[in-house]
């Protein structure tokens, strides 16, 4: 068969179609492999995100749980209970519960 015939030309162009169809099959396998290794980067940051959550919440409810308990100590044995009434205590409860809020929606909210 002659270098430049109709049929070679033909053979040349569907390799040429064939190649360019490895090549976007190849690009495609490898978008796909870097969207996968996206994807897990991602699960990867949502599981230590949630992970460092939980441990704030647990150093938090713990915390809380400690001043829970040595307020209902000092009101049971009476210390300072002539000195706080009911608006007071309504006062404390409303500014500890602003500041909690302030705390957990703050960006920077992480005080160790």
């Amino acid at each position: 068969m002659e270098r430049n015939s109709p049929d070679a030309a033909i053979a040349r162009a569907i390799e040429r179609v064939l190649a360019a169809e490895r090549d976007a099959a190849d690009a495609i396998a490898a978008a796909q492999r870097e969207a996968e290794a996206v994807i897990e980067a991602a699960r990867a940051e949502r599981r230590r995100l949630l992970e460092r959550a939980r441990v704030r919440s647990a150093r938090l409810h713990a915390a809380a749980q400690q001043r829970l308990a040595r307020s209902l100590d000092r009101l049971e044995h009476g210390a300072g209970a002539s000195a706080l009434d009911l608006d007071t205590l309504d006062s404390l409860t409303r500014r500890a519960v602003a500041r909690l809020a302030q705390r957990l929606t703050a960006a920077d909210h992480e005080q160790d």
